[in-house]
């Protein structure tokens, strides 16, 4: 789903290169793919988020239904099982063991209101946390299962959001808002070792506030997180600066920060980018990239084969570029974009080349998920309509979408 940071995020970068672009045509550059090395950096961390490598057999469930909940997260684990946040009465937390066809309540007693700010962070089809922000939004109760939603116990936390990923049953990271002005936004990353019972801050950049850091600068607007383990992290975004690559990489789980470069061809140091968090398996990554070119928006990935130490990519090659969507990565060859027009862009070789075909639905201004296991089958879910109601569409062979939800 698209957050409200990465809206704000476009439309701040759309405006100023509407100002700051040229125009005309692409500028040649060599089709050679580019490199960044972090290698030497100090040592002194979200859809997109890494896909974890649990995997626990589920757990049997003996929950109740729910009729037509108005989905507003989904997150897939394999064909069949999959957790679900809805926005619907009191809002809900769901399981599914039929790929999405039916779906069963799994919400913590006691969690209250569950809706839009509610954060879901799966690990396996067993274990998660879903974050219930206090109103302030810089507190909140986190809820924990590890038999898939039957039992769960719950935790104060010092953050109400925004990304959190566990790498296992017990380390995961929270990055934190802690408040957004034009071009920048200050954030706080926790870090638990417990499995989310307890939490420490790691790391701050605000400068109003003692012991702030600025390896991670302000300047900025983030939009995901990824930590491939207990150390080595990515958090991603955009900055209103042409040229600008917004990624920058932790090997100490957190506490520091560099900015990795990756290179861009000849003309295009002109243009302004946003990034996505990477999604890694194993070794191999996928950093996905939006390019803001006169007129239009383009979507390109960037690739490493060393755990994210380098980055691979040539957005002036047309072969590796696609009009910008929504992307969903299946695994280290299928890759999926789509914008929920007439036409879905996949690849089967790891991003190097494209293939597009119509798509059945026509789900142009509402699609608000796009997700894909590994192979052809995927979920598409749209936006809540006037009358609260979301649709969740299945394919099998990524190109003829089936309802699954009847309002």
């Amino acid at each position: 789903m698209i957050s409200r940071k990465i809206l704000l995020a476009e439309a701040l970068l759309i405006s100023l290169a509407a100002c700051s672009q040229p125009a005309g045509t692409l500028p040649a550059a060599s089709p050679t793919a580019t490199s960044t090395n972090l290698a030497t950096a100090p040592v002194t961390v979200a859809t997109a988020t890494q896909i974890p490598t649990a995997s626990e057999t589920p757990v049997p469930l003996t929950l109740p239904a729910v009729a037509a909940p108005a989905l507003v997260r989904i997150d897939f684990q394999d064909a069949n099982n999959g957790w679900g946040i809805a926005a619907n009465g009191h809002g809900y937390v769901l399981r599914s063991e039929d790929g999405g066809s039916s779906w069963l309540d799994a919400t913590p007693p006691g969690a209250g209101s569950i809706g839009f700010s509610a954060v879901l962070s799966v690990l396996d089809s067993n274990h998660a946390w879903v974050l219930v922000p206090a109103t302030d939004f810089f507190s909140g109760t986190l809820y924990r299962t590890g038999d898939g939603g039957v039992r769960w116990n719950s935790s104060t936390t010092p953050f109400g959001g925004e990304f959190i990923q566990f790498t296992d049953e017990s380390h995961g990271f929270a990055l934190a808002d802690r408040g957004v002005s034009v071009g920048s936004e200050a954030v706080e990353l926790f870090q638990t070792t417990d499995g989310g019972a307890t939490w420490s801050s790691v790391f701050h950049d605000d400068p109003g506030q003692a012991a702030a850091s600025d390896s991670l600068p302000l300047a900025g607007i983030k939009n995901g997180m990824t930590f491939r383990d207990a150390r080595t992290g990515w958090v991603t975004g955009s900055i209103p600066q042409t040229g600008q690559v917004y990624l920058y990489m932790t090997q100490d789980g957190g506490v520091s920060w560099a900015q990795q470069n990756p290179s861009l061809p000849a003309g295009y140091e002109a243009y302004q980018y946003l990034t996505q968090a990477p999604v890694f398996f194993g070794q191999e990554g996928f950093l996905p990239v939006t390019i803001y070119l006169p007129g239009k928006s383009v979507l390109t990935f960037y690739t490493s084969q060393d755990g994210g130490l380098n980055w691979n990519g040539d957005p002036a090659n047309a072969g590796q570029t696609i009009p910008a969507g929504l992307a969903a990565i299946a695994d280290t060859q299928h890759i999926w974009s789509w914008d929920g027009g007439a036409t879905i862009y996949s690849t089967s070789d790891g991003a190097q080349s494209w293939a597009n075909r119509p798509a059945s639905q026509d789900l142009s201004g509402v699609l608000s998920r796009l997700e894909f296991v590994p192979g052809f089958t995927g979920w598409a879910l749209t936006q809540l309509d006037n009358a609260g109601h979301s649709q969740l569409y299945r394919t099998t062979d990524g190109m003829n979408w089936t309802p699954l939800i009847i309002h």
